[in-house]
C-alpha cells in the first residue's frame, strides 16, 4: 500500500531538485508526477515517478520509496531501469537522492547510473555530464537585481542575524536553499563589492563590508519584490507553513486597517506540496471566511519571519511600489520605524 505521507515528502525533494537544476544549470525539467499503467505493480510500488525533459529529451525521473540498502541496491535498480527505460522510452533515467553517503554516490558513478542529489550533484552518464557542487565556476558578475539567496543573506543580515561565522552549509540548512545557491550568492555579493572573499580553513563564510543603513542605501536600488505570483485559496494555514504577508502583515507593523481578506505568504517553490497537504482549492469563489490570498516568493519567508508575520524588509520591498497610496504609505512608514 502507497504511503502518501512519503510521496508528498519526495514530491517536495522533486521541486528542490528541479530548482536546483534550474538555478545551478540553467536546465528546465518540467517534472509531472506519473503512474503509467504499463508498469508492473512492483515498479510502482518500489519507485515514485517524474516524467519531463532535458533538452528537448524525454527524461524519467525515478525516486525510490523505501530506503535503498547499500549492498546490491544498484545492481537491481539498474534491472528496473532498464524495464522503466523500455515500457515508457525514457531516453535519460536519473534517480533523485536526498541524504546519501560518499560511497553509494561513487559506486552509482562507477556503474554510470545517473541521479540528481539537489545542492550537491547532477550526474548524467548518458550526456558525459557530471556537475558538482564544488565544481570551479565562472565569477560572477553584478546584475540589475540580487538573485533571491542573495538578497535573502542580505535582508538577514540587516534585520541582525550575524552569518560571519556560518559557513556555506550552514547558511543553505538555516534558510532552507541549497549549498550551489549559496556560493553562488557569495559570488555575486563579493563580485558586486558588498562582500570580501572569507575562509577558514576548507570552510567559505560572507563577510558583508557595509552594515546596518549604509548596506541598505548601497542595496536598496538592486533589491526587488519576493513575490512572484498571488492566488486566492481556500483553506487553512498555519503561521509556521505561511505567515502574515502583504496588507495584513502591514496590519500588524503599522496603523493600517486589516483587510478583508487575510494575506500570507508561502515559498514557491513548496506551494504544490502545502497546496497538496493541507487540500488548498484555487480558482473559486469563496465565502470570505473562506478566502486567503496566498503570495509565493522567490524564497522562504518562514525563515526571516517573526511572530508568524513576514519580516518588515522583505514585506516593505512588496509593498513599496502599490498602486494603492494607503499601502504604500504604510510600507514607507515601515521603513522609518526600523532602526539600523
Amino acid at each position: 500500500m502507497l504511503n502518501r505521507e512519503t510521496d508528498s515528502a519526495l514530491d517536495a525533494l522533486a521541486v528542490e531538485a528541479e530548482n536546483y537544476v534550474r538555478e545551478a544549470f540553467a536546465l528546465h525539467l518540467g517534472l509531472a508526477p506519473t503512474t503509467p499503467t504499463v508498469l508492473p505493480h512492483y515498479l510502482l510500488d518500489r519507485y515514485r515517478l517524474w516524467l519531463g525533459q532535458l533538452n528537448g529529451e524525454p527524461l524519467l525521473v525515478v525516486a525510490v520509496r523505501e530506503h535503498m540498502p547499500g549492498q546490491g541496491a544498484t545492481h537491481q535498480f539498474i534491472k528496473h531501469r532498464d524495464t522503466l527505460r523500455t515500457e515508457l522510452g525514457a531516453k535519460v533515467v536519473l534517480l533523485l537522492l536526498d541524504h546519501v553517503s560518499t560511497a553509494i554516490r561513487r559506486q552509482m558513478i562507477e556503474r554510470h547510473i545517473g541521479f540528481i542529489a539537489p545542492g550537491a550533484q547532477l550526474y548524467i552518464p548518458e550526456a558525459l555530464v557530471d556537475f558538482r557542487e564544488r565544481t570551479r565556476r565562472p565569477r560572477a558578475t553584478p546584475g540589475d537585481h540580487l538573485s533571491p539567496t542573495a538578497q535573502l543573506l542580505v535582508i538577514a543580515t540587516l534585520l541582525g542575524d550575524d552569518l560571519s561565522q556560518a559557513n556555506q552549509t550552514a547558511l543553505a540548512e538555516r534558510y532552507g536553499v541549497s549549498i550551489m545557491s549559496v556560493s553562488r550568492a557569495l559570488d555575486e555579493l563579493e563580485a558586486s563589492g558588498l562582500a570580501k572573499p572569507q575562509t577558514a580553513g576548507r570552510d567559505r563564510h560572507l563577510h558583508l563590508i557595509l552594515g546596518g543603513a549604509e548596506l541598505w542605501r548601497a542595496v536598496e536600488p538592486r533589491l526587488q519584490s519576493p513575490v512572484r505570483k498571488v492566488r486566492t485559496v481556500r483553506g487553512v494555514l498555519p503561521n509556521d507553513v505561511a505567515p502574515l504577508a502583504g496588507e495584513s502583515a502591514l496590519a500588524h507593523y503599522t496603523m493600517l486597517a486589516e483587510p478583508r481578506i487575510a494575506q500570507r505568504a508561502l515559498a514557491a517553490a513548496r506551494w504544490k506540496t502545502v497546496q497538496s497537504v493541507f487540500a488548498l482549492k484555487v480558482g473559486f469563489d469563496f465565502d470570505d471566511s473562506e478566502q486567503i490570498e496566498l503570495e509565493t516568493w522567490r524564497y522562504d519567508p518562514s525563515t526571516l519571519a517573526r511572530a508568524g508575520v513576514v519580516d518588515p524588509l522583505s514585506l516593505y520591498l512588496s509593498a513599496r511600489d502599490d498602486p494603492d497610496e494607503r499601502i504604500a504609505q504604510a510600507a514607507q512608514q515601515l521603513l522609518e520605524s526600523i532602526g539600523w
